[in-house]
């Protein structure tokens, strides 16, 4: 378990509102974070709307236990991003990491995926640009279930795909990335996440609406213009 999600689970078994001392004194026995990681990740949690801050160094979950779920790319893909929008300044496009499903998971896969979803006309672009700013990598462009199982799931990889439009999307420190319900469909629609069909997607959409806030007509309505809506909708009524 990620020491994010040690920290929401002694948040949700405290109940109310826990101070930080208690929780550095929680997490000694299972990690030997520091005082300046535990404060960047209750920062990042608080930021993420998955924790609200009480009073200094006093933290709770948000009213009602659900929470926000922010995409927050990692630091190699922030960077990337912020390379790409130097370049290409005027490109629509947004990053984020097959990682981020993963506290939802039953399973942690062995997989690193940065995935790009780039205006359609800026594909061979983008992918051209990411080729040499990323040359130990290797970047994927739309790749079909074949294509990624031989070339990326065994590596660090780059996904490189369309970004339709109407595409939820938001902006967290100044990086455009997927809103959780993007996230959601394109799990179901994409090919490079073959290796999550089945009960695993069930589990991450059991998860994700029981403790998230998820806006199910702006889930639907993306997953149309995906032409997957027969697909999330069976996700949807499994569970």
């Amino acid at each position: 378990m990620q020491v994010s999600e040690s920290i929401l689970s002694f948040a949700t078994i405290h109940h109310g509102s826990f101070k930080k001392k208690e929780l550095a004194e929680y997490l000694s026995s299972s990690s030997d974070i520091n005082d300046a990681s535990l404060n960047t990740l209750l920062a990042r949690l608080v930021s993420s709307g998955r924790l609200v801050k009480v009073r200094w160094g006093e933290y709770a979950l948000p009213q009602g236990g659900k929470y926000k779920w922010v995409i927050l790319p990692r630091p190699g893909t922030v960077d990337l991003a912020c390379k790409l929008k130097k370049r290409y300044p005027l490109a629509d496009f947004c990053v984020w990491d097959a990682s981020c499903v993963v506290p939802f998971m039953l399973h942690v896969p062995n997989v690193k995926m940065t995935i790009i979803d780039v205006e359609r006309f800026l594909l061979q672009t983008f992918f051209d640009a990411i080729k040499e700013m990323c040359p130990d990598q290797a970047v994927l462009l739309s790749p079909t279930e074949d294509e990624y199982y031989k070339y990326g799931s065994n590596r660090d990889c780059i996904v490189v795909n369309p970004l339709y439009t109407e595409s939820p999307l938001e902006i967290v420190d100044g990086i455009v990335v997927p809103t959780a319900e993007k996230v959601l469909v394109d799990i179901v629609a994409n090919p490079e996440f073959f290796y999550l069909q089945g009960s695993e997607a069930t589990t991450i959409y059991s998860t994700v609406l029981r403790d998230c806030y998820i806006s199910i007509p702006r889930l639907k309505r993306y997953a149309r213009r995906r032409r997957c809506l027969d697909k999330v909708q069976k996700r949807l009524k499994t569970i």
